[in-house]
This record gives C-alpha cells, sequence and structure tokens, in this order.
C-alpha cells in the first residue's frame, strides 16, 4: 500500500508551473495547467508541435534547455512535473525542485511525487477525481469513463437548481442548524436515484416536499444561529 496522500482542488490561475520535457506526457500535463489558467514554463531542447500550439495561449514560455541548465530556477514554481522519459533525468528534477520548495510530481516514479494529478469529471459546478496514487493512471481513465456514463450532464443541472432552492431557503428558514436539518432529510437516496434515472422533475418535486412549508414552521421559532451554510 502506498503512502496516504491528502486530497485537495488547488486554484492554478495566476500560479507558475514548469514542466520539464517536450513529448506527449509533457503535452498532455501542458494542456492541462493552460485549461485551469496557469503560466507554464516547458523546459526542453525540443518540443512536439502540439506543444508549440499551446504557446498562442500566452500562458506557455518555451524554455529552450536542458534540466540541468534550468534547475537553479525551480524555486520560481509552485509545481513541478518532471515529465521526460528518462528515469535519472525525471529523479535529478523532482531532487532539485524539491530542495528549491516546490511540489513535484514524476511521469516515471510515483513515489517520487509528492502529488498526483486525478482524472477529473465536471458536470457544471460537480466535480468528480479519480484517483489510483500512481499505480494504473490507465485504469483511472477507465473509471472516468464509466463515471461520465453515470453522472450525466443533469447531475450538474440538477446541482445549479439546488444552488437556486438554497438561496430561497436562506431567505425563508432562520438559523443554521434548521437549514442543515432540512437539507439532511431532502438530500435522500431517492433523490440520487431518481437523477441518475434521468427523472429530474420528479427530484425536484420530492426536494420541494421535504423543504415545503419551512418558512411557515420557522416563524414560529425565536432566536436560533443566524449564520450561512
Amino acid at each position: 500500500m502506498g503512502a496516504a496522500m491528502y486530497p485537495i482542488n488547488m486554484r492554478l490561475e495566476g500560479q507558475a508551473a514548469a514542466v520539464v520535457g517536450g513529448g506527449s506526457v509533457a503535452y498532455r500535463k501542458i494542456k492541462h495547467l493552460v485549461a485551469e489558467k496557469a503560466t507554464v514554463v516547458v523546459v526542453a531542447p525540443r518540443v512536439l508541435p502540439e506543444i508549440e500550439e499551446l504557446m498562442a495561449s500566452g500562458r506557455v514560455i518555451w524554455q529552450k534547455s536542458t534540466h540541468e541548465e534550468f534547475r537553479w530556477r525551480y524555486g520560481a514554481f509552485r509545481l513541478v512535473f518532471a515529465a521526460t522519459d528518462d528515469f535519472a533525468a525525471n529523479a535529478e528534477v523532482c531532487r532539485q525542485a524539491r530542495a528549491a520548495g516546490a511540489l513535484v510530481n514524476s511521469a516515471t516514479e510515483p513515489k517520487d511525487c509528492d502529488f498526483f494529478v486525478p482524472a477529473v469529471i465536471r458536470q457544471g459546478e460537480l466535480e468528480m477525481t479519480v484517483a489510483t496514487g500512481g499505480s494504473s493512471p490507465a485504469f483511472a481513465r477507465l473509471v472516468k469513463a464509466d463515471m461520465e456514463k453515470r453522472y450525466h450532464p443533469g447531475v450538474g443541472e440538477f446541482l445549479e437548481w439546488l444552488g437556486t432552492a438554497r438561496k430561497e431557503l436562506l431567505k425563508t428558514v432562520e438559523g443554521t442548524q434548521r437549514r442543515q436539518k432540512l437539507w439532511r432529510q431532502a438530500m435522500k437516496q431517492e433523490i440520487m436515484d431518481l437523477i441518475l434515472q434521468g427523472r429530474m422533475e420528479q427530484a425536484k418535486d420530492e426536494v420541494r416536499k421535504e423543504i415545503s412549508g419551512a418558512g411557515a414552521e420557522s416563524s414560529d421559532s425565536t432566536g436560533g444561529d443566524q449564520g450561512k451554510i
């Protein structure tokens, strides 16, 4: 069993990341970093044409050098990806970057990673990730494909509707604990079953039933925690 990892979602907009390598693995890393609006410095003597095309985004800078020539600059980056096909080179990048205070990810040695990049499923504001601790990225992609079929776009649409319903509840029901109780009552497994079956309106009706009359009931109460949930 690998070391336990603490899962987080990191905001990368405006943050600097370095990707050492110019091949297909590096390209996948760079593409996702650009999508998250990070500033990416690519360290490699040569890069794929696809990487050169990403430079048009204005977020990718190509440093035409080897990792030996570039290593002293790693302290400028929050994340460093060692994405060459050379085990020794990746190990050296990880050592140098970690010593400079960056978090590192190795494409060739999971044990040398401070973090892993999970497969991501997004449906609207709903975000789910699949990680295997570096054991098998291919299996993570397989699970991701299965989850994308199960958690269809309607799930994200339902979450958007819940956001609107939550705002209405904030107006009509006083007290954090009372609102939390209502949401716990509403978020039942039956609701998820309806959503996954595509029966969105029925799911909404069931939620409405659980929280209906809440405003009238709360008007009889006194005091209570006025915080937000």
